[in-house]
């Protein structure tokens, strides 16, 4: 079954992510996102890239996959992905927002301290262990 999941990642830019970079970025993205039921939207500025995609989640992580494989970016942190009822971006192959370096620094800032200070979900932690369990390990 392929739910459908949102996706949020921060990445840090290339040095040589100009304009032309860019635009290729975003219409290479809008023409293959479409294909394959994505949408989304790319905020850069700063040196940083913040990203939230929505579709199928099988295609979701094979797409940030290949992401993690751009050069065109390096330190990228998965901020997590979840299943969601609709979609936010539904008319949006891939939009984009250039932020101010202050700005994208502040929202990368924030993200990551959100990321950083998750622990282990005892709710999930539960379950596992009850898995666990069951296979008598």
């Amino acid at each position: 079954m392929n739910h459908l999941s949102r996706l949020l990642y921060v990445s840090r830019s290339s040095a040589q992510v100009g304009e032309a970079e860019l635009n290729e970025i975003l219409d290479v993205s809008r023409k293959k996102n479409k294909l394959l039921q994505i949408t989304g939207i790319l905020c850069m500025g700063g040196g940083h890239f913040i990203q939230i995609l929505e579709g199928p989640q099988d295609e979701l992580i094979r797409l940030y996959c290949r992401i993690l494989d751009d050069r065109r970016h390096y330190d990228s942190v998965l901020i997590g992905i979840a299943p969601i009822q609709q979609r936010i971006f539904k008319d949006w192959s891939m939009g984009y927002i250039e932020n101010p370096p202050e700005i994208m620094d502040a929202n990368r800032h924030q993200l990551l301290e959100v990321w950083r200070g998750r622990t282990e979900s005892h709710q999930l932690f539960t379950l596992m262990r009850g898995f666990l369990d069951q296979l008598g390990r």
